[in-house]
């Protein structure tokens, strides 16, 4: 049976208020599956870490290391978790006192957890006061952030702080009331007292990640406080980092699917697979959890494990996605099984992405791969092929067109990568799927590109606007063969659709 921290046995849970440990106030008919439950007093749990961005990612990763390094005896370490946008989530974990379940899944293999180191949740456009307080006491140490690629105000393309971007145009008016990540990261900063240690940790798909907000972070203060802005540059550390884990949006199967081990509902359930990897550059600025303990590794340079997980994982999630919304594919595992996606995909990681990557010494690449693909393939995952094409002109930029870049230079063709590039142009441009089925494109950056592709009277035209598309493929021209290539890619898919444009070697 699940049981709470006081370590008795959830029964009835219509009779046990949130306060003692239940996960839900509804039942799910109390089954009686077995889980690992927090063995240490949640009361003693002191909130070392503030963790920007409460979606299913960081509870199934970051927040899981912590879980077990606070198991092991160190309950310094519990996280205020904040939701800079979304109330849904702070509002459920709240009505479960901040327990949920993580259920780790490959096939018919599960083991389930019950994380208690989330000491609250809080949602930052309601209850900014206590996030910035949280943020600027000297007791934390960490903050870690989940915000995705686009929740850094960055302009893709140049790297720079988006200056136009809405909550940054706010926030630079009215710093003390902050509604972007930065605006709030620094007002939190400012808050803190001198010399008090802390470091800040960007969990998020970009390459030196760690670096690029530390420079983000910088830019936004310097147009409000200069002083704030040097605090930011020489007292704070950023270590870089690279997390992976496959972790799907919830949706009704997998509740219930949780809901059958636990013998409960829980309304925070995540389903995941069991793989999970962390590398963080030991770069702190003060204490930390010890979380190589737990399984991260820690390590002078990150930067060869994030261009392979980017490029290898993350940029063939990409390709994944758009061939697969074309196809009428609706997950990872399906696109996978498909006699036309799958292959591509296999040669996409094996024959392109694979051969612009280097390794650290000793790594071996090809095993990471055949690791990555069998992931994939995982059937009790339903990895959404339309939640993973969400913002793609956020994602592209550092997913595909470094590579590109680098290969072109060298002189050196990638058909299957320059393949998947005209796939999402045309997904971008058709907004339907082979079939004709509407697709929903969730990308506040798509509308400018794809309007450049309808107005072009040929695909010559259109690959040639795209390819000029500055916010998303710089200001650097590509080749004109190269241009030529994604022309024909792009001739190819709206004759035929993607059977035409795999069907060509």
């Amino acid at each position: 049976m699940l049981v709470d921290y006081h370590g008795t046995v959830v029964q009835k849970i219509l009779q046990n208020p949130p306060s003692q440990g239940a996960l839900s106030s509804v039942t799910a008919g109390c089954v009686g599956a077995q889980a690992i439950c927090p063995a240490y007093d949640r009361r003693q749990l002191a909130a070392g870490i503030v963790h920007l961005g409460l979606g299913a990612f960081h509870r199934a990763h970051q927040a899981v290391y912590t879980e077990q390094t606070v198991a092991s005896g160190d309950l310094r370490w519990g996280i205020i978790g904040v939701s800079l946008r979304d109330a849904r989530v702070p509002q459920t974990l709240a009505a479960q006192d901040c327990l949920y379940s993580v259920t780790e899944r490959h096939g018919d293999q599960a083991r389930t957890r019950v994380v208690g180191v989330l000491r609250a949740a809080l949602h930052a456009p309601t209850q900014l006061e206590p996030v910035l307080a949280a943020l600027g006491r000297r007791s934390t140490a960490v903050v870690t952030i989940t915000v995705t690629e686009k929740g850094y105000s960055q302009n893709p393309s140049s790297g720079e702080l988006d200056l136009n971007d809405a909550a940054v145009r706010h926030d630079l008016t009215q710093p003390r009331m902050p509604r972007s990540t930065l605006g709030v990261l620094a007002e939190g900063i400012r808050r803190r007292p001198s010399g008090a240690p802390l470091t800040v940790m960007c969990c998020d798909n970009m390459a030196a990640n760690g670096d690029t907000l530390r420079t983000l972070l910088a830019q936004y203060a310097r147009e409000t406080d200069a002083s704030l802005a040097r605090r930011i540059e020489s007292d704070i550390a950023f270590p870089n980092s690279m997390v992976d884990r496959i972790v799907p949006a919830a949706t009704a199967e997998s509740l219930e699917y949780a809901a059958e081990r636990l013998g409960l509902r829980d309304a925070a359930a995540i389903v995941c697979e069991p793989f999970t990897q962390w590398v963080i550059e030991d770069r702190f600025a003060g204490p930390r959890p010890a979380w190589e303990d737990t399984g991260a590794l820690l390590t002078g340079d990150v930067r060869p494990y994030q261009a392979m997980k980017l490029r290898l994982l993350n940029g063939a999630h990409s390709a994944i996605a758009y061939a697969g919304q074309l196809c009428g594919l609706e997950s990872v595992s399906d696109a996978m099984a498909d006699s036309l996606v799958g292959p591509f995909v296999r040669r996409l990681m094996l024959e392109d992405l694979c051969a612009t990557v280097a390794p650290p010494p000793g790594y071996d690449v090809q095993a990471y791969c055949r690791d990555l693909l069998r992931r994939f393939e995982n059937p009790a995952l339903a990895h959404r092929t339309q939640q993973i094409a969400m913002d793609g002109t956020q994602k592209v930029p550092v997913r595909w067109l470094p590579a590109l870049r680098e290969s072109l230079a060298a002189g050196i063709e990638r058909p299957l990568l320059e393949r998947a590039l005209a796939a999402w142009l045309h997904y971008l441009e058709r907004e339907r799927s082979d079939a004709g089925n509407a697709l929903h494109i969730s990308d506040p950056g798509a509308a400018a590109l794809a309007e450049r592709l309808r107005q072009a009277p040929s695909p010559q035209r259109a690959a040639a606007a795209a390819l000029a598309h500055a916010p998303v493929f710089g200001a650097e021209p590509y080749p004109p063969a190269f241009a030529a290539r994604i022309a024909r890619h792009l001739t190819r898919l709206r004759e035929g659709g993607m059977a035409a444009l795999l069907a060509h070697d």
